[in-house]
């Protein structure tokens, strides 16, 4: 994977998951619900991965 993408996979997985979360929000889901779905801990969880990954906070990008 790293090879072909550029990526390891667990960073592919931290990836996707942050598009389901993104998804999630723009279609007005709240954080909580987004975080679960998407298959984070927690709300903080979330948003952290989404600051790390995305460059601004869940609130920041809504």
């Amino acid at each position: 994977m790293l090879q072909d993408f550029g990526y390891a996979y667990l960073t592919l997985a931290r990836i996707d998951h942050a598009k389901r979360a993104c998804a999630l929000v723009k279609e007005g889901s709240s954080l909580i619900d987004a975080a679960a779905i998407a298959g984070y801990a927690d709300q903080p969880h979330l948003s952290r991965e989404f600051q790390r990954l995305v460059g601004v906070s869940p609130g920041q990008f809504l």
